[in-house]
């Protein structure tokens, strides 16, 4: 007990003596126990103060955004374009929607080619009459094709390339218009379009014409060949001491010209009296002159004639577009005895040694190691061999050279491929077939 009271005695008596006496403390020892309070409220929510919930939110929003900038929208529906199927749909889509009998062509990906069985393999005809489209009822393949080889596509000037510079169509508003300058031979015409331009101007030293074709030229007086329909703006410049001093324009208009195709059902030698039915596939076209070669004509779309008698004779069809515009189509020797054909082999073996060129003999005919024809009476061909993917391998304008199996001297893969053919018989009648071949590896 004595202990405790000398310990409470002696704090007594120390508290007395630092009674009044005041201790300061050091400025840093203020500015530390500040920097430590706003570190331990930064770590804790308040509501009305910046801390660390804050931070977080902000940075998680900054994140979202950029993740939207940089994706954009509609990005992730975006598709790469698929070349081969693109260029393979472009094959087939050339063929005028052509039937193919008694081949099997390959299907590329994501693309469903139909077949029609039938007894003539290859043959093939176009189903789109003038005026209509027939899916229903199907032609036999004993009729025969007159459908042109060339393939007709409606173009149109591309506005975005060929018109000018914004900035310099503003340019020319504050240069001085001049009207019945420029004089066209023509102003409106089929395609393609031959115009002559006069220029009546004087007192001008220099010249630039724009064609709205995306050509120019720096004559005065040029000569200029339309050879796409379309509304074209023809522009003339006028220069003095190399400033542009006036400007005068004018308009062509440029028509598309149909195509003249049909088809002579039947197409063997007919017996006098016998009707005939001439099947009329023309596009584009209006009006139609059909002449016979018998001194017949017939102004009917889609006609049934019979001869007297029995000859040769030259079926001409006049397809006429409501611009005036016309193409013409002549089929010589119509019912001439004499059958031309071409037919190709489905299957072939390349010799492994190395490429040939193509060229072929009875040799190569008795390996089988050259793709080519069997035809008589051909005067144009053309030959295009294609993978199933679509791409170009082969491609040969002489019947003389057929393909040996080989792409840029290497040997291609055993497989299918697709083959297609074009062209005239002597006696002007076209031609067009598709069909495919088996690649066959050499196994000696």
């Amino acid at each position: 007990m004595k202990g405790k009271k000398d310990d409470k005695a002696f704090r007594e008596l120390f508290r007395q003596k630092l009674d009044n006496i005041e201790v300061m403390p050091s400025s840093s020892t203020g500015s530390d126990l500040m920097r430590k309070l706003a570190v331990r409220e930064f770590f804790h929510f308040i509501p009305n103060k910046f801390n660390i919930w804050y931070a977080c939110g902000i940075a998680v929003a900054g994140v979202a955004i950029a993740v939207a900038l940089i994706s954009g929208p509609g990005r992730n529906n975006e598709k790469m374009p698929d070349s081969a199927s693109s260029v393979l749909n472009e094959i087939i889509n050339e063929a005028g929607n052509e039937r193919t009998q008694g081949v099997t062509v390959p299907e590329p990906d994501n693309s469903i080619i139909a077949v029609e069985k039938g007894t003539e393999p290859g043959r093939s005809i176009s189903r789109q009459r003038a005026g209509r489209t027939n899916n229903s009822n199907l032609i036999s393949s004993d009729h025969r094709q007159a459908v042109p080889s060339r393939t007709e596509t409606n173009l149109s000037p591309d506005k975005a390339f060929f018109s000018e510079n914004p900035a310099e169509k503003d340019r020319l508003k504050g240069v001085k218009q001049l009207k019945n300058i420029i004089i066209p031979s023509v102003i409106e015409g089929c395609s393609p379009l031959k115009v002559r331009f006069t220029n009546k101007s004087s007192s001008y030293e220099t010249f630039r014409w724009t064609f709205g074709d995306g050509g120019y030229s720096e004559e005065k007086e040029p000569e200029w060949i339309f050879d796409i329909p379309g509304d074209y703006e023809v522009t003339l410049r006028l220069y003095s001491s190399n400033n542009l001093k006036a400007v005068s324009s004018c308009m062509i208009k440029v028509y598309p010209v149909p195509v003249a195709r049909f088809e002579i059902v039947p197409a063997d030698v007919p017996q006098p009296g016998e009707n005939i039915t001439f099947y009329n596939y023309s596009t584009g076209a209006e009006k139609f002159k059909w002449i016979f070669g018998d001194g017949s004509t017939s102004d009917l779309s889609e006609p049934v004639h019979s001869y007297t008698k029995n000859g040769n004779y030259t079926i001409r069809l006049v397809a006429t577009s409501e611009y005036g515009c016309s193409d013409t189509l002549v089929v010589q020797n119509a019912f001439d005895a004499e059958k031309y054909f071409i037919e190709f082999p489905n299957a072939f073996i390349p010799n492994p040694g190395g490429p040939s060129n193509g060229y072929y003999s009875a040799k190569t005919d008795e390996s089988a190691s050259i793709f080519h024809p069997e035809a008589d009476g051909v005067s144009e061909y053309q030959l295009k061999i294609f993978s199933k993917h679509g791409i170009l391998i082969f491609e040969s304008n002489d019947i003389n050279i057929g393909w040996d199996g080989y792409y840029n001297s290497q040997l291609c893969d055993p497989g299918v491929y697709i083959w297609k053919v074009r062209g005239n018989f002597i006696n002007r009648e076209p031609f067009t077939k598709m069909g495919d071949v088996t690649l066959l590896k050499d196994m000696k």
